[in-house]
């Protein structure tokens, strides 16, 4: 049963990203999502829907997970967004993951009640290691950008001490 709830999601992978995308893009607390193009923003949450067996059951070490959302992260700060707006779609994420699990899953028996139990729970580790390690890209970008925003004060003689204006490094 946790295989179906889990074969459901990626079945309908293509409904649900686009559904999600309007949530996100409509949602006043993730407007930064709105300066996204919109098929990658659909592409991104695509890739999720259809890769999520693989990253709740088979990616033990969450190698993949740690990797994938360390590099959201930085790139999220690299297009300036605000943190608090990531987590907030990654949140939505889940909510909708499960709405759709609760909507199209038939949980009538026992034995299915305990694998959508079983399925929750996969999936509050995975969204809590995704969020951890977005967040620890997010701030690893932000620490990298602060340094080298103190090398540049340094090298054109700015005394340390000096106002700063917050400006964002961008390539």
């Amino acid at each position: 049963m946790l295989v179906s709830l889990i074969e459901m999601i990626e079945n309908n992978a293509a409904d649900m990203a686009e559904d999600l995308k309007e949530r996100l893009l409509q949602d006043p607390a993730t407007l930064s999502y709105q300066t996204l193009d919109e098929h990658t923003l659909y592409e991104n949450i695509f890739e999720l829907y259809s890769r999520l067996g693989h990253w709740l059951l088979r990616d033990t070490e969450k190698g993949e997970v740690r990797s994938h959302y360390s590099n959201i992260g930085r790139q999220r700060f690299e297009d300036g967004f605000p943190l608090h707006q990531i987590i907030q779609a990654l949140v939505a994420t889940k909510k909708h993951i499960w709405d759709t699990v609760l909507e199209k899953g038939i949980m009538t028996t026992a034995k299915e009640l305990d694998s959508a139990v079983d399925f929750i729970t996969y999936l509050n580790r995975f969204f809590d290691m995704a969020i951890y390690h977005t967040t620890l890209g997010y701030c690893e970008a932000q620490n990298l950008s602060t340094a080298i925003l103190a090398e540049l004060q340094k090298s054109l003689g700015i005394p340390e001490d000096a106002p700063r204006r917050r400006f964002m490094l961008t390539r």
